[in-house]
């Protein structure tokens, strides 16, 4: 047994991860929790991205347990493909952590070849996260060096398992040869010392240790279960994804699902897009015992405030313009809904639960699909006649530049978007394989290859960098804001990016050096779209 796996034996590991949203999804947060769990005697850490891995790597020689949480088409994955693997060991990782469920795979890569690559060109073991015996024992005939339940009770085949499984321990510790990392579930010491008691050869917690709004909603929910403490359901509506997700009062993202929009089939495919989403959330509340106060949606395009309906909309939702959005949601599912455009939810997502608390004037920026944004002038968030105040994405940079989809020339979107990635990339000589038409997937593929060095990848951003800040300069122009915050996938990670963007505005903007103009990361991941059309909820039922 390899000198990693002796230094773990019989001791805890801990788990410091945040779920989308939380305020603690930060990563001087997750460093800071790693060390003080290290200080209390934590033998290893498990560590959600690169980023999170190199900051530890950093200020820690212990063992690192590194994953990369990927919302896809089929839901949740650890570590789906190479690119995510690569960056978790050059940031520092000392064991990457695979998804080896059998799970239908529609993105990412078949888990035995990925093992096997990790073994031949990363020279790291691999901990398979499973749910079931047989997935344990595939995973150990295709060379998994230890094996961890992780995943019991968030699978399809397992749903409903709420505590740890002390009969698939056991049956683990019977047919596997490799160790056991006991993990999921695991609520107290008493439990930790029964699973190393049981053949465990090691115990991960992370949930009863390192998220103090998931320890605190579980006292709030014993001492107050009053209907004003009821959740809502956040969901946004994308050109490329679906996303949504239970939703606590205090941010808290719960059961968070994503799945395709589907939008080039049109209107009934996005609606029945937003349907399934919809159902699976309302499963996933009931399943935790828990009634929504009501639905929040997001979506690209303009949004008739009056009743909830699309007053416009661009080619990435066809035929979406003129849909009785709210109209429709109430009708299937008889709860209060309200509808916001997607950038104006993000917004309040950073003005109610994120860094945006505290401050009167601000933007956000969401780089998606298009470009989306909001403003905050004295605490309020401005919608416009319209409901279109604050779209920077078509704010000009070029005169008769690239064609949008809007119908002008030399928008910011055609210059910064998951398109407009992609396209940079291939133009620096960047080559990857897109399996499934999903330009989400290739733009985050094309983001993790960034946080590896490759070079194609950040001349790409470097290029994106450019142009964005031309148009947050402009911003700084017209409105002048404390700060202009920046959410969306394609800037996850991408702390460096951000810095580089900040300075170039600087030195766009008259008297910059003085104005300290602040660029900043809204921290809030992809799912910001979904606190912040739930927040609306909440807000609505006051």
């Amino acid at each position: 047994m390899s000198a990693l796996f002796e230094q773990l034996k019989g001791k805890l590991v801990v788990s410091c991860q945040a779920a989308p949203g939380d305020p603690l999804e930060d990563t001087d947060a997750i460093r800071r929790m790693a060390l003080a769990a290290v200080q209390g005697g934590a033998v290893g850490l498990r560590i959600n991205s690169a980023e999170h891995v190199a900051a530890l790597r950093r200020e820690t020689q212990l063992p690192i347990i590194g994953l990369h949480k990927h919302y896809g088409a089929g839901g949740l994955r650890i570590t789906p493909d190479f690119a995510a693997a690569a960056s978790l060991a050059a940031a520092g990782a000392s064991m990457i952590a695979v998804d080896c469920t059998q799970r239908a795979q529609s993105d990412g890569e078949p888990w035995q070849e990925l093992i096997q690559r990790i073994h031949d060109e990363l020279h790291l073991p691999v901990m398979a996260d499973i749910a079931t015996l047989d997935e344990a024992m595939a995973a150990e005939s295709s060379g998994a060096d230890c094996v961890g339940p992780t995943l019991n009770g968030y699978t399809e085949r397992t749903r409903g398992n709420e505590g740890f499984s002390w009969a698939l321990l056991a049956e683990l510790v019977e047919k596997l040869r490799v160790p056991i990392m006991a993990e999921g579930h695991i609520w107290t010491p008493e439990e930790a010392r029964r699973a190393i008691a049981g053949g465990a050869w090691s115990v991960i917690v992370g949930s009863a240790i390192t998220r103090p709004g998931v320890i605190t909603s579980g006292f709030v929910r014993v001492l107050e279960r009053s209907a004003s403490q009821a959740p809502a359901i956040g969901v946004d509506i994308g050109g490329t994804a679906i996303k949504a997700g239970l939703v606590l009062r205090n941010g808290e993202i719960r059961s968070p699902l994503q799945i395709p929009t589907d939008a080039s089939r049109g209107r009934d495919a996005i609606a029945d897009g937003l349907t399934r989403a919809l159902e699976q959330a309302l499963a996933a509340a009931e399943r935790e015992g828990m009634r929504p106060a009501g639905l929040g949606i997001a979506t690209a395009g303009a949004v008739d405030e009056r009743d909830g309906s699309i007053f416009a909309a661009t080619d990435n939702l066809p035929g979406w313009a003129g849909f009785p959005l709210r109209a429709f949601i109430e009708e299937r599912f008889h709860l209060p809904t309200v509808v916001v455009n997607d950038a104006q939810a993000a917004v309040l997502s950073v003005l109610h639960f994120g860094p945006g608390r505290g401050l009167a004037d601000f933007a956000v920026i969401t780089i998606g699909t298009g470009v989306g944004g909001g403003i905050v002038s004295k605490g309020v968030l401005l919608t416009g006649q319209h409901g279109l105040a604050g779209s920077i994405g078509h704010t000009v940079i070029r005169a008769d530049g690239r064609a949008c989809n809007c119908g002008r020339k030399g928008c910011l979107e055609a210059y910064v978007s998951t398109e407009a990635l992609i396209r940079e990339y291939r133009e620096h000589g960047g080559v990857v394989e897109q399996k499934t038409g999903d330009d989400g997937a290739l733009a985050l593929r094309i983001n993790q290859l960034a946080q590896a060095g490759d070079a194609a990848a950040q001349a790409a951003y470097a290029q994106l960098g450019e142009y964005l800040a031309e148009g947050i300069a402009n911003l700084f122009n017209l409105i002048d804001p404390e700060a202009v915050f920046l959410s969306g996938g394609l800037i996850e990670g991408q702390d460096g990016f951000i810095a580089s963007v900040e300075e170039r505005v600087t030195g766009l903007l008259h008297f910059g050096a003085k104005r300290g103009p602040r660029v900043m990361a809204a921290h809030a991941g992809r799912f910001v779209g979904v606190q912040g059309a739930a927040g609306l909820v909440f807000r609505s039922a006051k």
